[in-house]
């Protein structure tokens, strides 16, 4: 019964208008308020969310927000998607292939969702609508492909999930890498299958065109040699991987590029304090009501509830991943993770899933809410794009046009459910 008050009150909350950071914070506020003297309470409040702060991982989410800004405001995104158009466009679906792989390759530079689609989706739907690709296929191939920006590492949400569940960050990054390709694969796949009869074909360029391109982005390949081959080699961390990407990002925008000047880094870091302020704030309001659900033992209720049903556990994996969906259509990434973790991961570890594949499963959940409507944040930005290019599309239009590609995400949480080493193996050899 207090659970669903609480889950009564928060919706009230969010239906007001209140931000998620707030709403999270009021609850737990409120909650130790309730259960401790209030004087306690006032103490323990600012000194949980304050503590909750105070960790060096988290270092890594500004470092890795700050590359992301760089990359999308050096221009580095059209050299990259015109190198791919050159060594691919000639395939069947060549343009849309190349669409998925130069977001896959950007989901390793960025970390991000918003700033894969930001960086490539008016570049690469121009391009293929003006080659006569449908404008569904162009716009749903690049909401659905941003969603990589999550998964393939670096991974900010996975960051997130390392602090609150105290997992290896490092471990969550190289779990993710294997479903992230597999990923990229059934896109490919889907669009050879679907599309390549139906789309006109290219002249294939020139061996000189292909080498010209490769070299005008080959000093991008150093950035996921960097943090991937950095982390995986145990040279650094994953805070100081962040770090040194951005520093590396920095020089290739400055020196190598040139296309970033003073006042582009001045706006680069406006950006990027504003995004960073955002998560901390939901981060902080997270853990404090994280703290103010233990001392109700609100997780231990929920296990035991689940114990006395005596269902298998994957019924409960189910079950999770539904509320995961559910949540994923009113709400972003970062806030769902913030708030269903700290509750339901005392049930995973209980009926003994591994932290690390649940991390992952979480993840891959979490991509869905990126292009589920009514709230899919990649969704909108694919609208604004087809305004800006004519061909506007709404909600129902561009949520048609993702939707197979959501059905292949579900297909990727199966096959990770299947044969969980698809997760686990690159963690394990890491260990090893």
């Amino acid at each position: 019964m207090f659970f669903l008050l609480l889950l009564v009150v928060f919706f009230i909350l969010l239906l007001l208008g209140l931000p998620v950071a707030f709403t999270l914070a009021i609850l737990g506020a409120g909650i130790l308020l309730f259960e401790m003297d209030p004087q306690m309470a006032n103490l323990q409040v600012p000194q949980i969310m304050y503590n909750s702060l105070d960790d060096s991982l988290l270092v890594a989410i500004p470092a890795f927000i700050l590359t992301g800004q760089i990359i999308l405001h050096s221009g580095i995104g059209t050299k990259a998607f015109h190198a791919a158009d050159k060594w691919l466009g000639h395939f069947p679906g060549g343009l849309a292939i190349a669409t998925v792989v130069t977001c896959s390759f950007f989901a390793a530079l960025t970390g991000s969702s918003i700033a894969t689609v930001v960086t490539l989706g008016f570049v690469a739907s121009t391009e293929m609508i003006r080659h006569g690709y449908p404008k569904e296929l162009a716009y749903g191939v690049i909401a659905a492909s941003g969603t990589l920006g999550i998964l393939i590492p670096p991974s900010g949400p996975m960051i997130l999930y390392g602090a609150l569940t105290e997992q290896s960050v490092s471990s969550l990054f190289m779990a993710g890498l294997i479903p992230g390709l597999l990923l990229v694969g059934l896109f490919i796949i889907y669009i050879i299958l679907v599309y390549s009869k139906k789309l006109p074909k290219q002249q294939p360029a020139t061996w000189g065109e292909r080498k010209a391109s490769l070299r005008e982005i080959i000093w991008l390949f150093s950035l996921p040699i960097i943090i991937i081959g950095g982390i995986y080699s145990g040279l650094f961390t994953v805070t100081e991987a962040a770090s040194v990407s951005f520093v590396v990002s920095l020089f290739l925008g400055v020196v190598v590029y040139k296309t970033i000047k003073w006042k582009e880094f001045l706006d680069i870091l406006k950006s990027s304090a504003s995004n960073t302020g955002m998560i901390m704030l939901i981060l902080s309001g997270a853990l404090l009501f994280g703290f103010a659900i233990t001392i109700i033992e609100l997780p231990q209720m929920i296990q035991s509830y689940i114990t006395s049903l005596n269902v298998n556990r994957w019924v409960v994996i189910l079950i999770i991943f539904g509320i995961f969906t559910l949540l994923g259509m009113f709400m972003e990434v970062v806030s769902i993770l913030l708030i269903m973790v700290p509750i339901i991961f005392p049930v995973v570890e209980a009926l003994g899933f591994d932290l690390i594949w649940f991390g992952v499963f979480t993840v891959i959940a979490l991509e869905m809410a990126i292009i589920t409507p009514p709230v899919g944040m990649n969704l909108f930005v694919m609208m604004q794009i087809s305004e800006k290019q004519k061909n506007a599309m709404n909600i129902i239009q561009m949520s048609k046009a993702a939707f197979p590609y959501l059905l292949l995400i579900i297909l990727l949480i199966l096959l990770i459910c299947i044969f969980p080493s698809f997760v686990t193996w690159l963690p394990f050899l890491m260990d090893g």
